[in-house]
């Protein structure tokens, strides 16, 4: 009887300490010094994503060809629409506009400029302790197409917490430049 009761305590203090999961979003650059004219009225397709995001796991570049996920830090939703909502949210600060949507079904504004964003890596790199981000991008509009690449790394701790926080930052960096692009875009 004592095994049994002990047992059960046993089991009850530790199911106390075992680690809950940890839930991520990631909101992009919030730091808009002033905003700048729109350029138009806006539609952002849906981002692609790697494959690996398939998974709301966070997912970290173990070896040269090995990726893992890590079971106990998780995205809050989709990672296509939470950064296709951060970047609206971005674009709208930084033109001050409201006149930038979700595309093709949000808007019956005639959307005068279209943004096709695909990301083809981003993941933390355990070996180089970095987050890399590569992209490229395509505003089509009046005619008119222009095609963009870009790449960052941000260097990272190894936790979770560490990792969303860089990846949030290199998010930051591309988001500026692709409203950098819209506005030099005619």
């Amino acid at each position: 009887m004592k095994t049994i009761l002990l047992l059960c305590l046993t089991l009850i203090f530790s199911s106390c300490s075992i680690k809950s999961k940890s839930y991520y979003l990631l909101e992009g650059d919030k730091r808009i010094l002033q905003t700048h004219p729109k350029p138009a009225v806006i539609g952002i397709a849906k981002i692609e994503l790697p494959r690996y995001f398939n998974q709301n796991d966070l997912a970290i570049k173990a070896t040269d060809n090995r990726v893992i996920f890590l079971q106990k830090a998780n995205w809050i939703s989709d990672m296509d629409e939470q950064l296709t909502s951060v970047l609206i949210r971005y674009l709208k600060r930084y033109f001050n506009t409201t006149d930038i949507f979700y595309y093709p079904w949000e808007s019956e504004k005639k959307i005068q400029k279209i943004v096709k964003l695909r990301i083809e890596n981003f993941i933390y790199q355990k070996q180089k302790k970095e987050v890399i981000l590569d992209a490229s991008w395509e505003i089509r509009g009046g005619g008119h197409s222009k095609a963009k690449f870009f790449h960052t790394q941000i260097p990272s701790a190894d936790d979770s917490d560490a990792i969303v926080k860089a990846m949030d930052k290199a998010f930051g960096k591309l988001e500026l430049q692709i409203a950098r692009s819209l506005q030099s875009t005619k």
